[in-house]
């Protein structure tokens, strides 16, 4: 057995678990309006459970009626949710899982128009992220919040669940008050360190009584909130580690961040940060305890939790976007089939970046995540399928298809599979697109799809009824202005100095500054181009995941990249580039200009498909530009519809 320690039994207390693999809470908006159990958030669970995972913490649920963070989260605030928590404790056990609740209360980390009503907190500071300024908490408050966690413990219970988790991490109500950060109370519940841990103690002793003595308790903390001095750092973490063991806490789970530190990267961590960022912090905690500690944040190879687990960091790995990816995880671990992992690649684009947008949480690279139900359905009748195009929304089609029975054939004009996510995953802090792209090739080809590359289609290419279906996936082509000079020999597109088909020489000016405009930024002046990029709005790669933007406009401006917002270029000469901004017209010198300004589908092959294929579906791109999420999605979806 390669990992011995990741698949060896462990203990929580009285609970028992077959593996170190844990699934830690995320909030998936899966539940109804009213923070019920849906079928589909039942199908997911199970699915999830099926995999191999030992231990599955459900998403932070809601207490109370204003302790809620999102539309559509799990809420345990009442008897009614028992008998929906029932049946996921029923999925969780036929796939050999245990399965808890975190019950949580977001304090000022939400919005009044999510709760209806104010947010309330320990003190009347507004959190930086949410900008609501929090009612104060009376005593009276207080002490309706800790009957409510008690409340929620004992809801755990009835509903067969094998513990609960307590969330004092990530800037919720017990961090608030835990935290100088955001507790300036002068009364019991603030003032020193001792008084800050009131609250937690509080809720931990009225959770403890509810539950009985023999239930797990775990407890999450941030082992740092990653604010400076001004917040919970290890040292605090540690004290309210021991006090927690000396109470009878039976595991404590140790992640970081608040939603001020979000953006740095280390609370979920986008593709530039490395893996394992968070391990030094559980590691820090477990010296200070003796009961167990379940490590959390990018963990993503059992080489990287058996080491941890062996070099006594952690006694257990939560792998939550791992379990996304692929649910089916930590028994390919155990079956050795690692080479047939379909991997997280931190893009978090699907996940948080949906959460937080407060939209239902998908998985970039696994449409079937949270749609295991529609993807399960009975395989029809086994058709041939065209697939045109080799990017992420033909390949995932193909796959799809594939996975189905049909008899798939993919025709890609190109030498190589992967369309625009070759040139993605070239730029700096963006190998693992070349991760995801690799798993998509490798699993059409293991699963006997035709490939054709260097094959342009075109009507000669198939005969009449020779496919029953077609899935049109030839993506989009690059926005070209209408501006004086944009067709000069120094003037390329993004795409192509990508990709390797152009070069920049010199000063670079750079015309359009989403995403790629940035990316693309920082991956000249890593060569040492002094570069300039434009834009006509007031910030630029706003369509990215919020913590891979801060984290990319930091790297900028150690570049020295100099950004001009809200301006708009007026034409292009030959060494310059003339602009008008909020200072009037000025004049950029330029050797080299790149245009970044969008796409727009590739249009044509199904007009010429219609008299060849009777059914005939049009996704990614070249249905609409979007991110890689979206054409994996409809990739699939359509290869589910033939």
């Amino acid at each position: 057995m390669p990992y011995p320690l990741l698949l060896s039994p462990g203990r929580i207390g009285t609970m028992r678990l077959k593996n170190r693999f844990v699934m830690p809470p995320m909030v998936r908006d899966y539940a109804d309006k009213n923070g019920l159990v849906t079928k589909r958030y039942v199908d997911h669970i199970a699915a999830i459970a099926k995999g191999g995972v030992g231990m599955m913490i459900l998403e932070a649920s809601f207490i109370s009626k204003e302790a809620r963070g999102f539309p559509n989260q799990l809420g345990i605030q009442s008897d009614k949710t028992i008998p929906g928590l029932k049946r996921l404790a029923k999925a969780a056990h036929a796939g050999g899982a245990k399965i808890g609740v975190q019950i949580y209360h977001a304090g000022r980390q939400t919005h009044a128009a999510v709760i209806g009503t104010r947010p309330i907190g320990p003190s009347a500071i507004a959190d930086p992220v949410t900008a609501e300024v929090p009612r104060v908490m009376t005593e009276a408050d207080i002490k309706r919040a800790v009957r409510a966690y008690a409340a929620a413990a004992t809801r755990c219970v009835k509903a067969g669940m094998d513990f609960v988790e307590i969330h004092g991490a990530h800037g919720y109500l017990i961090t608030q008050f835990l935290s100088p950060f955001s507790n300036k109370r002068k009364d019991k519940y603030g003032g020193t360190s001792d008084k800050r841990l009131r609250f937690l103690q509080e809720v931990y002793m009225a959770v403890r009584k509810a539950v009985g003595p023999a239930y797990p308790i775990i407890v999450r903390l941030s082992g740092d909130e990653l604010v400076g001095a001004k917040g919970i750092r290890l040292a605090d973490a540690k004290r309210a580690a021991r006090w927690l063991e000396r109470a009878g806490a039976n595991a404590l789970h140790i992640s970081a961040g608040n939603y001020a530190s979000y953006a740095q990267g280390l609370m979920i961590m986008p593709m530039a940060i490395p893996d394992g960022p968070l391990l030094t912090l559980a590691a820090g905690v477990k010296k200070a305890v003796d009961i167990p500690v379940i490590a959390v944040g990018k963990i993503r190879t059992p080489q990287m939790a058996e080491r941890a687990l062996k070099t006594k960091q952690a006694d257990y790995i939560a792998i939550g976007r791992m379990l996304l990816a692929d649910p089916t995880y930590p028994n390919k671990v155990k079956t050795g089939k690692l080479n047939e992992v379909n991997p997280c690649i931190a893009c978090n684009q699907g996940c948080i970046t949906r959460l937080f947008a407060g939209q239902d949480v998908w998985c970039t690279v696994n449409p079937t995540c949270g749609r295991e139900a529609m993807f399960a359905k009975k395989k029809g009748k086994k058709r041939r399928v065209l697939v045109i195009g080799g990017g992420p929304a033909g390949l995932s089609a193909a796959k799809t298809a594939a996975l189905r029975g049909h008899t798939v054939t993919l025709f890609e004009r190109r030498a190589k599979l992967g369309g625009q996510v070759i040139a993605a995953a070239s730029l700096p802090y963006r190998a693992d697109w070349r991760t995801f792209l690799d798993a998509l090739i490798r699993d059409v080809k293991r699963l006997g799809v035709t490939i054709r590359t260097k094959s342009d289609f075109c009507a000669h290419c198939v005969k009449k009824d020779e496919f029953d279906a077609a899935i049109v996936a030839i993506g989009s082509m690059a926005v070209t202005p209408n501006i004086p000079g944009a067709n000069l020999p120094h003037v390329i597109l993004a795409r192509d100095l990508v990709d390797g088909s152009a070069k920049a020489e010199g000063r670079v000016v750079i015309v359009g500054g989403g995403c790629m405009g940035g990316r693309v930024a920082e991956a000249l002046a890593m060569k040492g181009h002094h570069v300039t990029v434009i834009e006509q709005e007031d910030a630029i790669a706003t369509d990215a995941p919020v913590d891979d933007r801060i984290l990319l406009l930091g790297r900028l401006a150690k570049r020295k990249v100099k950004i001009l917002t809200k301006t708009r270029v007026m034409d292009i000469g030959e060494q310059s580039v003339t602009v008008r901004g909020t200072k009037g017209r000025a004049t950029i010198p330029a050797d080299t200009v790149v245009l970044c300004l969008g796409s727009i589908p590739n249009r044509g092959i199904v007009a010429e498909l219609k008299p060849l294929v009777k059914r005939i579906r049009t996704v990614g791109d070249a249905r609409k530009p979007r991110r890689v999420t979206e054409a994996v999605l409809e990739g699939a979806l359509a290869a589910l519809e033939i």
